[in-house]
């Protein structure tokens, strides 16, 4: 379960914003340029490809084994809640660069996330991901409420049907991925 706030929501905004002064980020002209830049950043790791239902999606180039970190997300910006933010504290979110703002949620998940160093998340393998396969995170255990959208599109054998959130679904997440969610 999350747990209780342990600093004031001013502090975890300059936090944030002391994540974004400590490393560079590059300025990009469009998105193709943004995704060329994350393909040659993970070259023969993973991808950013498109795909038919989902529009984009982050594929494994090689075979990663359970617990191999897969990739490292970096907050771009401090923004208010919405479809494509990740939920950093209580009342923080921040836009994520690429690959990992492309990575699609399941209900099978098959990488779980870790709080890192540069205001976001590490992504770590839940189990061994052949080349090949799209990789995907559960959004439940980074949001604690999912609004922009409740029906759930992962087509997974295991799907709940809705992505609602961890204020919903916390104990099957907690069970489910143990140390693979968000530490606020």
């Amino acid at each position: 379960m999350f747990t209780l706030l342990r600093r004031s929501p001013s502090a975890a905004i300059q936090q944030t914003k002391h994540h974004f002064s400590s490393f560079h980020l590059p300025t990009f002209n469009s998105l193709e340029e943004e995704i060329e830049d994350g393909n040659k950043r993970y070259e023969h790791q993973i991808s950013i490809e498109p795909t038919s239902e989902r529009c984009w999606g982050v594929v494994a180039c090689r075979t990663f084994s359970e617990g191999e970190k897969v990739l490292v997300a970096k907050a771009v910006a401090s923004v208010p809640r919405d479809s494509h933010s990740m939920q950093k504290d209580w009342d923080a979110h921040v836009r994520i660069d690429l690959p990992a703002r492309f990575i699609n949620h399941s209900c099978n998940a098959n990488i779980g996330i870790q709080d890192n160093e540069f205001g976001a998340y590490d992504f770590l393998a839940l189990r061994t991901i052949p080349e090949g396969e799209e990789l995907a995170f559960n959004y439940e255990t980074s949001e604690y409420e999912i609004s922009a959208f409740e029906k759930c599109m992962c087509s997974a054998k295991n799907c709940r049907g809705s992505v609602s959130g961890f204020k919903k679904h916390g104990e099957h997440l907690e069970k489910e991925f143990g140390k693979y969610i968000a530490n606020y």
